[in-house]
């Protein structure tokens, strides 16, 4: 999972977002949205304002789970005071289909609704399988790669940040120690 920034560079306005494919995959999305006459969302104003080549696209960070991903895409949101990309999308919405309730050896997750004139209407709908895969070995593997490198980073970090803190303690008791010391001699 990549946290990736969206920059306009004529405004300076920056745009996060995630995505689970490449960063390029996702900016051909947006592009490809911000041609849709439906879409009403400021990205795809701008894109259509400015143009595709006034923006530049960079990664932020790659997370390796949900809770990981939600506080790099927060630390972007931050750190760029940009506006969040959750939420926008890059598809046409689908018409609802409504039809009379049918005999199905399946059982399928029905929901009821009221309609204005009294009647209840049933919707049908499938049950949503995610399966967070991109349909390719080498994607996967570049983010796995990705992650680990990051994931290694940081433990390093934070290994050198826990050694730094126990030398500085290790001084600290030193210079006590010496002191106490010397205090016994007087």
């Amino acid at each position: 999972m990549i946290v990736f920034t969206i920059t306009n560079n004529v405004t300076d306005e920056v745009y996060v977002g995630t995505t689970n494919v490449s960063v390029e995959e996702r900016w051909m999305q947006y592009q490809e949205a911000a041609k849709l006459d439906h879409t009403a969302a400021r990205l795809f104003k701008d894109i259509r304002d400015f143009g595709a080549k006034s923006f530049s696209t960079t990664e932020y960070a790659v997370a390796y789970d949900r809770e990981d991903l939600k506080d790099l895409f927060d630390e972007a949101i931050d750190e760029y005071q940009g506006t969040s990309l959750v939420g926008v999308k890059t598809t046409k919405p689908k018409p609802i289909k409504v039809a009379a309730p049918k005999k199905t050896a399946a059982k399928k997750k029905t929901t009821k609704s009221r309609n204005a004139h009294g009647p209840v209407t049933t919707i049908l709908s499938k049950p949503k399988i995610s399966s967070g895969r991109t349909n390719s070995a080498a994607k996967e593997r570049a983010i796995k790669e990705a992650i680990s490198e990051e994931k290694a980073d940081r433990e390093t970090k934070k290994l050198m940040k826990a050694s730094a803190e126990a030398q500085e303690m290790r001084d600290i008791m030193a210079r006590l120690d010496n002191r106490g010391s010397t205090l016994k001699k007087r």
